[in-house]
């Protein structure tokens, strides 16, 4: 067991906080030395979002002899944004010793989050990403420190979304064969009951296959997909969360990055006979993800889209694609649920919902933030700058409502849990250090929704 031992613990067990919420708990240090050398406990709570990669690029150099030569150098890309930045002094030594007696020492500390901050999420070029730290300031020696991730999950009410209730309807048609070989066509109708859904539910999917060709379907398969982009800024670009929003605030030269993961996927193989239609119904369930980011992030976004493909026993020109995007949220629409799942309880506070723009899009690269390329400060109350066009996350009541082991709630909800991301911990290694556990983020999943679907296809 080492001499002196430093632990952060939560009053929050699950470690996942909701924008106005206090972070709170307690910074322990515990030493079996006589005299342990310390000046001062700090505690700092940060919420970065983070996007970093290198390129290469080809250079054309001429010498003094009039000889071209090409070469490849590395270019960094970077940006920052910088949401939480907050430290508090624990203790200080008052008497100039600088030391501890052996023993166990415990300092309380809360902070509250800002209402307008996107969700944790863990990505290949980069992420977004809350920490709270505990350091001992040593005096001649190395700091002690640390580093705790925490989870941030916005209430992202699909209630208050009114797209997030539309049905979303695609098709698609493709001529099978080629040149003199035509097969006739293939054409594929999909329906979606609603636009919103949230982790643990089931997303539905109307399929109408109508085959107006010489050769038989085989298979069809769907997918969702999660699409990520990345934007960073060539030599670095630091954003400020602010309350403004400004465009075509840097200069400098823009990259994009862009990453694609598979959330879940089911082929089905079929028969469906030339000059035939066939409808049907496909089930997908989603697992733990960071819901739908597009807004108050102006370096990363994530969206998600859902892929249907349809395959024959044609040689060429033999299949047939579309897709179509969903919203995922953290409440679930409440009038496609039974009563039982939203028991009235007068003694519970109610928590506000938190609207996402329904559907607009934040623009890039900037809304909310300052941008200062120098890495200097902005002040975040600049009268200069304009109002936020976007709606803001409104302040829930509280105090939030918990279990008794300390869990918050959320009130009026059916029945979930927070799981740790299906990526695990294989997200972005960027900036991760020996004071800093591997981190997954924690998503709500909501277990045992009824699945939706009127406008399904009748059982054959």
């Amino acid at each position: 067991m080492p001499e002196t031992e430093l632990h952060v613990i939560f009053d929050q067990p699950n470690e996942v906080f909701f924008p106005g919420q206090p972070i709170s708990g307690r910074v322990v240090l515990s030493t079996t030395k006589e005299k342990y050398k310390a000046r001062a406990v700090n505690i700092k709570i940060l919420g970065l979002a983070h996007t970093s990669w290198t390129d290469y690029e080809s250079v054309r150099r001429v010498d003094a002899d009039g000889k071209v030569s090409h070469h490849r150098q590395s270019v960094h890309y970077s940006a920052n944004v910088n949401y939480l930045d907050y430290t508090l002094l624990l203790w200080a030594c008052k008497d100039g010793s600088n030391e501890l007696a052996a023993g166990e020492y415990a300092w309380s500390f809360s902070y509250n989050l800002p209402l307008n901050v996107p969700p944790s999420f863990e990505g290949k070029y980069g992420y977004l990403r809350y920490s709270v730290t505990a350091e001992v300031d040593r005096p001649w020696r190395l700091d002690k420190a640390k580093k705790r991730c925490i989870t941030v999950s916005p209430l992202i009410d699909l209630n208050v979304i009114p797209h997030a209730l539309t049905q979303i309807n695609d098709q698609a048609s493709e001529n099978l064969g080629c040149c003199c070989f035509k097969k006739g066509y293939l054409e594929l109708r999909v329906n979606i009951p609603k636009t919103g859904f949230v982790p643990g539910e089931t997303v539905p999917m109307n399929i109408h296959i109508l085959n107006h060709s010489s050769v038989p379907v085989t298979e069809v398969k769907a997918k969702i997909i999660q699409q990520c982009k990345f934007i960073a800024y060539r030599n670095g670009t630091t954003f400020h969360y602010g309350g403004g929003y400004e465009t075509g605030m840097s200069g400098q030269l823009q990259e994009t990055k862009h990453d694609t993961k598979t959330v879940v996927k089911h082929g089905q193989e079929m028969t469906v006979a030339p000059r035939n239609e066939h409808k049907f119904a496909m089930e997908l369930r989603l697992p733990s993800v960071t819901p739908t980011i597009n807004q108050f992030s102006p370096v990363i976004t994530v969206e998600y889209i859902v892929q249907f493909h349809v395959e024959t026993s044609s040689t060429f020109g033999s299949d047939v694609d579309c897709e179509m995007g969903i919203l995922i949220g953290t409440v679930p629409i409440r009038q496609f649920l039974p009563p039982a799942y939203y028991p009235q309880d007068p003694n519970l506070p109610q928590i506000l919902p938190t609207p996402i723009g329904g559907g607009v899009v934040a623009p890039p690269p900037g809304y909310g933030f300052l941008p200062m390329a120098d890495g200097s400060e902005k002040g975040a109350g600049d009268a200069s700058y304009p109002a936020a066009s976007m709606p803001m996350y409104p302040i829930p009541n509280v105090p939030y409502p918990s279990k008794d082991d300390g869990t918050v709630v959320i009130p009026s909800a059916p029945p979930l849990s927070y799981e740790e991301s299906m990526f695990g911990q294989d997200g972005t290694e960027l900036n991760t250090d020996e004071n800093e556990q591997p981190f997954a983020p924690k998503y709500p999943v909501f277990n045992n929704l009824p699945v939706y679907n009127p406008t399904a296809p009748p059982p054959e």
